[in-house]
């Protein structure tokens, strides 16, 4: 296929159409793989109904992750994140994940965290989304978000 110049400096268009579609979607076309873990910029769902979690999903903002806190700087289920919600900093646990979960863990249709104050204790009063039965033998303190936890998977 042969690509002519247009009157319009810069712009590249196919003989037949005004605009070449096909360059558009060869642009956005990618063949690498998407990034399956949490790491840090990672976009996460709360999950409990405190009132800055409503107010987060209520604006449409995304909840980003912005440090980790592992050896390896990769977040999993049970692990402590620092998230950026409505220009603050709160902590929260990552209670379910997209990426490939270990061997008889449930995989999630989003990546979910249930926020926490300083104390470690969960700011919301109940959480709204199953939360996978693995957690209770996690070391940490998590007996308060399962205390709060209606549904297990």
């Amino acid at each position: 296929m042969h690509i002519i110049s247009s009157r319009l400096v810069g712009e590249l268009v196919h003989p037949n159409t005004a605009r070449c579609i096909q360059c558009t979607i060869h642009r956005n076309f990618s063949t690498t793989k998407t990034l399956s873990e949490l790491r840090k910029l990672s976009t996460v769902k709360i999950v409990d109904n405190s009132l800055i979690g409503k107010k987060a999903s209520e604006s449409g903002k995304k909840v980003k992750i912005l440090q980790v806190y592992t050896r390896n700087q990769v977040a999993r289920v049970g692990d402590k994140v620092l998230l950026s919600i409505q220009k603050e900093r709160k902590k929260a646990y990552i209670v379910g994940c997209v990426q490939k979960p270990k061997a008889m863990q449930p995989r999630f249709d989003s990546n979910n965290a249930v926020l926490i104050d300083e104390t470690g204790a969960p700011i919301g009063t109940r959480i709204r989304v199953p939360l996978p039965s693995h957690l209770r033998g996690v070391s940490g303190d998590f007996t308060k978000i399962l205390s709060i936890a209606t549904k297990f998977v």
